[in-house]
């Protein structure tokens, strides 16, 4: 992932809008000249985005006004998660309007010309008139985002409780007529579903499996999923999943694909395992870079070519894909593809998911992870890079030294660098947790407030928690424990969107309950094997996956409760009762929420 120079800065074409990209020199010009901030935020997947350029934008009304009174900056949202983060007002196309220092003074969405003519007219004059008062109101923006991200500090223990809360909340959204969770738009809100997994698979409790169950089938048998290209579309406008809306993410199919594969096996449904497998051969058929060796952010909506028979789409122009590959995507596909090698039965899916982690262990040897690259090179990062990144870089690391043979050693040493790196850029060791960008960088705008995201929180400490079982050094465990610890009462904030810290905080309560089932992937004797593994109720189950000594061996599975190992065993049965007597699975005091809703 080389480095080369930004994108856009080409000679504006005479009669358009002179974007600037986000950088020093356009807060510079701005503060200059004086003029406030348009800043557009938009995404190549995005409808909407793409109406405002052939409309608004277009206009000559809308051109001449800009050009004249703003300095208009555009950011696309996957390439800079952080400005996003930080200045997003609803949605896509994002417009906001800036003090020259970054000072937020108002915003919309999509915007027609009219609209946004009048708007500007408003901010212009607002500007002229009120500049203190502007600047006042955005620094007690910007001091606000502060305070709320010093409330993220280390305080009581994580317990039993904070899992049941978030595991309520999570039922408290749930839609007992049309699955899933809220009412409309639908979205398919994986952490969720992944926290329903574990709660049915921990604690047996039937109403977990319900709400699973009906919301998986909902997502599946509903408009979300294509069934001609393969892939899961973004959301759905009806509360009943109709009217999806035609782009997709990779980050959302990877989600996708790995929580119907886990529920295939511990449901029983080999219809899940198969629309599983579906959704990989989208992201490796669709999404895969094989000149890079990564995943593309998306592939953008198009409603004529996805409204048209299979006649017609054969014959029309797929909706084009990002031509961008992003690390966290990359190694969340990763990890994806290597637990798929084995509960898929499909081991060629090794060989391309060390593909794309390699790519990214060559570079982070270099001490850097450029969140987006292509062909051309990586792009660069001014401002620094992203805990998004070394996050799901970690947890890809340490997947890749679970599963793959021979690679186990290479894989542990890029763990622990991506943990160094963690710990000496973006660790707040006074207070606990992983600020969202590095330390040390000189920042633009609301970037001077360094926050701390709790997905990207969550994903480092469970990777901190991996690394402490793999090695038994301590301050990867205190890390963790610092991390889990700072979102005690901040959870709150995020709702049922906690679901994962829920998930992350149950398997820090528990010693580790470790089986390697070694076998030869697709064999019946090692899905049977791996199916009684992550059947297994222990909150913290880890599974290591390891080739059979011999072709024709029947698997076994390696049995190790804290730092007690047993004897393998070869019949799943056995598998269960090998660690019966090391479970600590207690009566969930979880009230049966299918009792409430009749």
């Amino acid at each position: 992932m080389s480095t080369t120079s930004d994108e856009p800065a080409a000679a504006v074409p005479a009669g358009a809008v002179s974007w600037r990209p986000w950088s020093r020199e356009a807060f510079e010009f701005a503060q200059e000249n004086d003029r406030p901030i348009l800043l557009s935020i938009n995404a190549v997947w995005c409808y909407w985005c793409h109406e405002m350029d052939s409309g608004a934008y277009a206009d000559r009304d809308v051109i001449e006004f800009v050009n004249t009174h703003f300095t208009p900056v555009r950011v696309d949202t996957d390439h800079r998660p952080d400005v996003n983060a930080r200045y997003n007002v609803g949605g896509w196309p994002t417009t906001s309007f800036l003090t020259p220092h970054g000072g937020f003074i108002a915003g919309a969405t999509y915007l027609p010309a009219d609209q946004l003519l009048a708007m500007m007219d408003e901010v212009r004059r607002a500007y002229a008139e009120r500049k203190p008062e502007l600047y006042e109101q955005g620094n007690d923006i910007l001091r606000q985002r502060r305070e709320h991200a010093g409330r993220v500090s280390a305080g009581r223990e994580p317990d039993a409780s904070t899992v049941d809360a978030i595991s309520r909340r999570v039922a408290g959204t749930y839609d007992a007529i049309n699955g899933g969770f809220g009412l409309e738009p639908k979205f398919p809100s994986t952490p969720m579903l992944r926290l329903l997994l574990h709660r049915y698979r921990t604690t047996g409790e039937h109403f977990f499996r319900v709400m699973l169950e009906k919301s998986l089938d909902a997502i599946i048998g509903g408009n979300l999923r294509d069934r001609i290209d393969g892939g899961f579309f973004r959301f759905a406008m009806g509360g009943d999943w109709t009217q999806a809306q035609h782009e997709k993410m990779a980050e959302d199919n990877v989600a996708l694909a790995g929580v119907v594969m886990d529920a295939g096996i511990i449901l029983d449904r080999a219809d899940y395992l198969g629309i599983a497998g579906e959704t990989v051969d989208y992201i490796c058929g669709t999404l895969y870079d094989p000149a890079v060796k990564g995943i593309r952010g998306s592939q953008g909506a198009h409603s004529e070519y996805y409204a048209g028979s299979h006649r017609d789409r054969s014959q029309s122009e797929a909706p084009a894909v990002d031509p961008f590959c992003y690390t966290s995507v990359t190694a969340q596909a990763a990890s994806l593809l290597l637990g798929a090698a084995w509960k898929l039965g499909r081991p060629e899916l090794t060989q391309q998911a060390t593909a794309l982690l390699d790519v990214l262990v060559e570079a982070a040897a270099g001490g850097r992870l450029a969140h987006t690259y292509s062909q051309t090179g990586a792009l660069p990062q001014e401002e620094g890079d992203l805990l998004v990144d070394w996050a799901h870089f970690l947890a890809a690391a340490l997947d890749g030294y679970d599963a793959v043979p021979g690679g186990s050693e290479r894989y542990l040493a890029a763990a622990e660098r991506a943990a160094q790196v963690l710990l000496d850029r973006f660790l707040d060791g006074p207070n606990g947790g992983f600020w969202d960008v590095e330390t040390g960088q000189e920042r633009l705008g609301y970037l001077h407030a360094r926050e701390k995201p709790l997905a990207e929180n969550t994903c480092a400490a469970a990777g901190m928690m991996r690394l402490h079982h793999a090695t038994m050094e301590g301050r990867y465990h205190q890390t963790a424990r610092h991390a889990l610890s700072a979102y005690v009462e901040a959870n709150r904030d995020y709702g049922e969107l906690a679901a994962d810290y829920a998930v992350a905080v149950d398997r820090y309560l528990i010693p580790v309950v470790e089986v390697t089932v070694e076998g030869r992937p697709g064999a019946a004797s090692t899905d049977a094997m791996l199916a009684a593994a992550m059947k297994l109720r222990d909150p913290h189950l880890m599974i290591k996956m390891a080739p059979a000594a011999a072709p024709d061996a029947v698997a076994q599975a390696h049995v190790c409760l804290d730092t007690i190992c047993y004897p393998p065993v070869t019949d799943p049965a056995e598998l269960a009762m090998a660690v019966a007597e090391g479970g600590m699975v207690t009566e969930s005091p979880f009230q049966n929420v299918l009792d409430l809703l009749g």
